[in-house]
Order: C-alpha cells, then sequence, then structure tokens
C-alpha cells in the first residue's frame, strides 16, 4: 500500500517481542481512525499450464473499514484467506502458523506442514534473489524476507511457494502452481481481524499480476463498494482479470499509466469544485487501492478546501483529527444535498467525483472531506475510487474509469 509509502524487502529478519494491541469491541468510528492511520503513513516467471483454457479469474473482494479485502485459497487441501488488496505494493504475504509474533486475525493462520504443495524457496535461489534483492544467509538455507512500511509495520518471514486456487468466470476453481508469497511469522500492523495479510498487484517481479502471466495479459480491473454498510447493497464486489477486465463504452474514460517504484502514476492537470476551476497542477498523482484517502500538494488542497466552504452551506462541525480537518452535519435521513461534485483533470479523461468519493463519514452524521494536504507523494485513494469500474492495462500503459454502481 503506497500511503505505507514504498515497502522495503531485504534478507534480514529480526524479531520483536512486542504484540499489537487490538479492541475487538471498537467502533465505527475507531475502525476508521485505524484506516486513517493506515493511510497516512504508506517482489521468477511461473507456468499457469493448469489453467483452463478461456477460464479467467473473477475474485470476490470484500469491503472493510478503509480497506479492501482479496479472497483467494492457498495449499492442498486449500486454506481460505483474506487478504489486503494492494496496487501499490508488489510483494504479497500471509501470517504463517506456527507464529511467532502476530497480529490477531479471525480466519485460521496458514500452516505450510499441513499443504502437499508447499516448499520453501532456496536462499540461493533465482527466485530468492529476485525477489528479495540479494541471497538470503539463513542457517536452514531458506530465502527470508523482511518488509517494512513507513506507519512502523512489519513482516518478516520466509519467501515460499505453493498452489493458489481462485474462483473463475466460468464459476469452477482454478490453481496457480508454484505462487511465490511470503509466510510471515513476525508481524506487526494495524489490521482488521479479517485480514491476513497483503496481496500486491503493482507491477515488478513476484507482484501476483506479473506470476500470472500472459493468461491475463497484464489487464486486471474492479470495482470498490462503499466501506460504509449503511449504503451497501451487496457486501462485495469483483475484480476481473484478462478479457474479462476490460472498461470500455459510455462515460468510460481513459488516461497514460506509468510506473515508478512498483507502482501506478497517472498525469494530473488540476481539479475543479462545481464549475470552480481551481489553479492549473502539472505533476504525477498515485493510483492506490491500499490508500484509504486522497493525499494532495500543499497547495492544491488549499485551494480545494476554500472552494468547498464556499460552496457549502451545511452546519460545520469541530475536525474529527488532523487529517480531516473539514467536517459538516450532514442530514439525518443520510442525503448529501448541496455537496458539489469535485472533477480530477487527468491528461484526456475526465474523471467527476459523487459526495460518496469525497466525504467520508467520521461517525453518527458527521462527515469530513476525504482529502488531506502531502508534503510528499500525491495519491489518489480508494475512497475517490468508488463506485467506478478501474481498468488496468499493463501492456498498452493504460487506466480507464467509469462509473458504475459496483453493488450491482
Amino acid at each position: 500500500m503506497l500511503t505505507k509509502v514504498d515497502s522495503v524487502i531485504s534478507g534480514n529478519w529480526d524479531y520483536s517481542v512486542i504484540s499489537p494491541f487490538y479492541n475487538s469491541s471498537s467502533s465505527y468510528r475507531d475502525r476508521i481512525t485505524k484506516a486513517l492511520q493506515r493511510s497516512k503513513t504508506r517482489a521468477d516467471y511461473f507456468s499457469l499450464s493448469s489453467f483452463a483454457s478461456g477460464n479467467i479469474p473473477s475474485v470476490d473482494m470484500i469491503a472493510t473499514s478503509g480497506d479492501y479485502l482479496m479472497k483467494i485459497s492457498l495449499g492442498i487441501p486449500t486454506v481460505d484467506l483474506n487478504l489486503n488488496f494492494d496496487t501499490g505494493s508488489v510483494f504479497t504475504w500471509t501470517q504463517c502458523a506456527p507464529c511467532r509474533n502476530c497480529f490477531p486475525q479471525n480466519m485460521p493462520l496458514f500452516t505450510p506442514k499441513l499443504s502437499s504443495t508447499y516448499k520453501t524457496v532456496a536462499a540461493n535461489s533465482k527466485t530468492c534473489y529476485s525477489i528479495v534483492g540479494t541471497h538470503s544467509r539463513a542457517r536452514d538455507k531458506t530465502c527470508r524476507y523482511s518488509v517494512d512500511y513507513l506507519d512502523k509495520s512489519y513482516t518478516r518471514g520466509i519467501v515460499s511457494s505453493d498452489t493458489l486456487t481462485l474462483n473463475s468466470t466460468l464459476g469452477s476453481p482454478m490453481s496457480l502452481r508454484n505462487f511465490v508469497f511470503g509466510c510471515g511469522y513476525n508481524n506487526q500492523g494495524i489490521y482488521e481481524r479479517n485480514t491476513c495479510g497483503i496481496i500486491g498487484l503493482g507491477i515488478g517481479q513476484g507482484s501476483f499480476v506479473t506470476q500470472m502471466g500472459p493468461t491475463v495479459g497484464g489487464k486486471f480491473s474492479y470495482c470498490l463498494i462503499s466501506h460504509d454498510h449503511h449504503l451497501n447493497t451487496s457486501k462485495s464486489s469483483k475484480i476481473h482479470f484478462g478479457k474479462r477486465a476490460a472498461v470500455s463504452g459510455p462515460g468510460s474514460v481513459s488516461t497514460r499509466l506509468y510506473f515508478h517504484e512498483h507502482a501506478y502514476f497517472v498525469s494530473l492537470k488540476g481539479i475543479s469544485v462545481g464549475k470552480r476551476k481551481l489553479d492549473s497542477f502539472d505533476g504525477k498523482i498515485v493510483v492506490d487501492s491500499g490508500a484509504t484517502l486522497t493525499y494532495l500538494p500543499k497547495k492544491m488542497y488549499n485551494s480545494l478546501q476554500s472552494a468547498i466552504k464556499k460552496e457549502i452551506k451545511l452546519k460545520a462541525a469541530e475536525p474529527v483529527d488532523k487529517l480531516l480537518r473539514v467536517c459538516y452535519k450532514f442530514p439525518s435521513d443520510g442525503k448529501m444535498k448541496g455537496i458539489p461534485v469535485i472533477t480530477f483533470h487527468f491528461v484526456g479523461a475526465d474523471v467527476k467525483l459523487s459526495p460518496l468519493n469525497t466525504f467520508i463519514r467520521a461517525y453518527d452524521n458527521v462527515h469530513c472531506l476525504g482529502f488531506v494536504p502531502s508534503d510528499d507523494v500525491a495519491i489518489f485513494g480508494n475512497f475517490a475510487q468508488i463506485n467506478f469500474l478501474v481498468g488496468y492495462d499493463i501492456k498498452k500503459m493504460i487506466i480507464s474509469f467509469k462509473p458504475t454502481d459496483c453493488s450491482k
């Protein structure tokens, strides 16, 4: 997740004796706050011969408080896992048993010794070097990894391979042998209890998309439903790969896709609030499914904040925290009246955001602007992508957006 920005993968493995504290009875506001904390602070190719001809992965995604989870299965016999869906990361990992230091999760931990197809990756192998960037020096000659995020969350473990099983367009499960992932035995971070780890859809060696190879042709698309259970008419949506990932038809717009440090960028020219166009901007912004909020350069954010305050006539509410600064008390019926459309002017593509994309329910009827100022990278977060069909074509280097009711 790029807002844990730029994870670092190395062959070192230092254990921690610190266990994260988790309150299972936390409120909606607590869970949103944790998601914002995660948002604030942000790796050989393999055969797909086991995939049936014409059968392409189509995977369920679940909305949680600030994140989205992909449902996969690992090992034989299979173990179901929910992994944070993250276009800003390249490495996939899950918590494994026996775990020395793991954050709490509701689903059973993946236990390598119970899978007949599980293997550890050798320390002196090409796979280890391509993912970790060096040859591991572990005494047992296994490939060790260490990933640290800027929010101080981390995962430590063994680079491994096993059989990955996914749902498909034909309805029958499909398997990918020798899928490489991290088996985490020492993990810390602020995660929901239904989260088992992270699945990286960034661009780079070892990423989920790269490992699926020519079968999906570097194409995937997703449609994000609302995090807010009050607005959900569906508990899950889909992420499609290959031919099913095409985004076209009325309303669809496309812009060029850029790659840097495993992440996806687009060119942003400016923003409009209603009919009011703000100061022009010429720079790159990351499209990141692992970030909850949208981050803007300070000057652009200040112009946006000023324009928003002039347009909205609702009663202002006290800021929730340092991130959620612009807040209003919305009508008790939940209707977002009088909220202007905010348009992101990408090169060749205007993406119009509804109030659902721009205001986050912090608690009760208090909603806050889901944009924050940044001294560093600009990020187009997942709230801004709700109810858009977002399609990536890595070969053509194009990303497309189409307004869609993702609950249907």
